[in-house]
């Protein structure tokens, strides 16, 4: 997912938290599935949509004389090695985008070996200087297997929306 992040802009008024440069605990709160009808959830969410899914990896936040900075990060199985561009958002909004994460295994039970590309773009709003909230908007594309389970979609590409907590460690 996941992926993804963060930049922090000192435009804002002084009084404004922004986030500390260090390492962070990520986790999805709840999630927008405009792709499967839920389907993903087993994917992002796998512990059901009403249990928060607390990502496997810390992530690095870069601070804003870091910027703007790219980096790998790894939150969990598939999403390890994930490259990811950070810049400056406005006021104190933290933005960041991934490249193209390839071959990401559906869910296994019900598609078999279909898999797709996903690209996500995030941004976080600190509500102090050590946590914050935010959103992640994934697109998923090109589905495929050998296997022909592939779901039909409405959408190729299809939207994922991920909201997000983050919390230094």
């Amino acid at each position: 997912m996941i992926l993804m992040l963060l930049a922090c802009s000192g435009s804002g008024p002084a009084e404004d938290p922004a986030f500390l440069g260090g390492d962070y605990e990520l986790a999805t709160i709840s999630m927008e599935d405009g792709c499967l009808d839920g389907a993903l959830e087993a994917l992002f969410m796998p512990q059901g949509r009403d249990t928060p899914q607390v990502f496997e990896y810390p992530i690095y936040v870069p601070g804003q004389n870091e910027l703007p900075m790219t980096y790998e990060i790894s939150l969990r199985e598939p999403f390890v090695g994930v490259e990811i561009t950070v810049d400056a958002g406005e006021s104190t909004t933290l933005e960041g985008s991934t490249g193209v994460i390839d071959e990401v295994l559906l869910n296994e039970a019900l598609y078999g070996d279909c898999v797709s590309s996903l690209q996500g773009e995030v941004q976080l709003v600190p509500e102090t200087e050590e946590s914050g909230t935010g959103t992640a908007q994934l697109t998923m594309a090109d589905f495929r297997g050998s296997e022909e389970r592939c779901p039909e979609l409405d959408d190729d590409p299809c939207p994922v929306r991920l909201d997000l907590t983050l919390s230094r460690l």
